[in-house]
C-alpha cells in the first residue's frame, strides 16, 4: 500500500513595502490554484504579519525579524547574527517548505527562499543576480499594466486570473468603532492620502489645501486624512484650511486603515500603499503619478490615474529637476476637482 501524497507546502515570499505587498496579494490564489491543496505560508517583513495575516488564501504567516538583523550587523555583532540567521533557517526547515515562491525579486528574498530549503524556488531574475539561488526564474515585463510583474509570475504558475486580495481582518472594524466618528463610518465620505516615503511622489502641499478648499466650496461630504506616524503634523496642516477635515494619520494601524479605505466614498491618493490599497478594495480610486512608473490599465472601471508626460517622467530614483517635481507640480487642483465634481 503507498503512502497518501503529502500535502504541498509553499512559502510566498514578499517581505514589504506596503503597496507591493497589496500589488502582490493575487499571487496566494495563483499559487492555491497551481499547487493544489498547498499549505501557503506567508514571509513578510514584521511590521506586516496583522496586515497580511487576513489574506483568505493564507494558511499561515512568518514574520523576518529585518530590524533585528539589521542591529545586529550595525554594531558588528556578527556571531549573535551568525546564530540568529541559522536559527531562522532552522524554523523554516523544520515546516517541509516543497516549493518557494519569490515575489520580491532582491538578493535576500531568494537567499530566505534558499535557506528555506525547498527543492523547487521560483521567482524573478534581478540585477542582484538574486536567480543564482533559485531553480526557476523569469524576467519581469516591461508594462503599464497594474501589478504587470505579479501577473506574470501568476501566468508562469499556470493562472490565467488575477484579482488583488487583502481584506481588513475584523478587528481591524472594530478599532475603527473605538478610534473614528462613529458618525463618520456610517455615511460617504472622502478619503485622502497625501503621503509617502519619497518626495518626487508626492504632490504639492498648496495643491492639496487648494483641492481642499475648493471642494468644500462644492460639497459637505466629509474628507479624511489617511497616513502614518510621521506624516501627523502634516496632515494637520492640510485639515487646517478649513474646520471640518477629519485627521486619521497616524491613529489608526495599517489593517484599520485598510477598513476605512474599504468604506469611503472615493479616494484620491499618490503613489504608495494607502492608494493602491483603496483600489484592491475596489474604492473608486484617482491615483495621481509622476516620478514613478504609472500603471495606465488598473483592471477596473473604479480607478483612474492622472499622469503628465513629461520627457523626463518616469525619473523613478533619479529626478533630473532639483527639487522642482515638476511632473506632480503640474497636476492642477483643478484636475482633480473636476474629477470629483464628475463622480458626484
Amino acid at each position: 500500500m503507498s503512502d497518501a501524497p503529502t500535502q504541498p507546502s509553499v512559502l510566498f515570499v514578499k517581505l514589504s513595502a506596503i503597496g507591493d505587498i497589496v500589488m502582490a496579494s493575487g499571487l496566494p490564489a495563483n499559487i492555491k490554484s497551481t499547487f493544489d491543496d498547498s499549505r501557503i505560508t506567508w514571509l513578510v517583513e514584521s511590521p506586516y504579519q496583522k496586515f497580511v495575516a487576513a489574506h483568505p488564501h493564507i494558511d499561515d504567516v512568518i514574520p523576518w525579524p529585518k530590524a533585528e538583523w539589521s542591529a545586529l550587523a550595525k554594531n558588528k555583532q556578527w556571531v549573535t547574527l551568525f546564530n540568529a540567521v541559522r536559527s531562522f533557517r532552522r524554523e523554516l526547515r523544520q515546516r517541509n517548505f516543497t516549493v518557494a515562491i519569490d515575489a520580491q525579486g532582491l538578493l535576500k528574498s531568494a537567499l530566505l527562499c534558499w535557506l528555506s530549503g525547498a527543492k523547487r524556488r521560483i521567482g524573478f531574475k534581478s540585477k542582484e543576480h538574486s536567480e543564482w539561488l533559485l531553480t526557476e526564474s523569469i524576467a519581469k515585463p516591461q508594462s503599464d499594466d497594474i501589478c504587470s510583474e505579479y501577473k506574470a509570475l501568476g501566468r508562469y504558475l499556470g493562472a490565467n486570473r488575477y484579482q488583488m486580495n487583502l481584506p481588513a481582518p475584523a478587528s481591524a472594524y472594530a478599532e475603527l468603532n473605538v478610534k473614528v466618528e462613529a458618525s463618520l463610518i456610517h455615511k460617504p465620505f472622502i478619503a485622502i492620502c497625501p503621503f509617502t516615503t519619497r518626495p518626487q511622489k508626492h504632490w504639492p502641499h498648496g495643491h492639496w489645501q487648494q483641492l481642499i478648499k475648493d471642494f468644500r466650496a462644492t460639497s459637505a461630504m466629509p474628507i479624511v486624512i489617511l497616513g502614518g506616524p510621521g506624516d501627523q503634523e502634516k496632515a494637520a496642516e492640510l485639515a487646517a484650511v478649513i474646520d471640518d477635515v477629519i485627521v486619521v494619520a497616524g491613529l489608526l494601524s495599517l489593517e484599520a486603515s485598510g477598513a476605512l479605505l474599504s468604506q469611503a466614498y472615493a479616494v484620491i491618493g499618490v503613489d504608495t500603499g494607502l492608494t493602491h490599497l483603496a483600489i484592491a478594495h475596489d474604492r473608486t480610486t484617482l491615483t495621481l503619478f509622476g516620478s514613478t512608473c504609472p500603471y495606465r490599465f488598473t483592471d477596473t472601471p473604479n480607478a483612474t490615474v492622472i499622469f503628465k508626460a513629461l520627457p523626463c517622467a518616469p525619473c523613478k530614483r533619479r529626478p533630473t529637476c532639483d527639487g522642482a517635481y515638476i511632473c506632480m507640480s503640474n497636476i492642477q487642483p483643478d484636475d482633480v476637482l473636476k474629477w470629483l465634481e464628475r463622480l458626484l
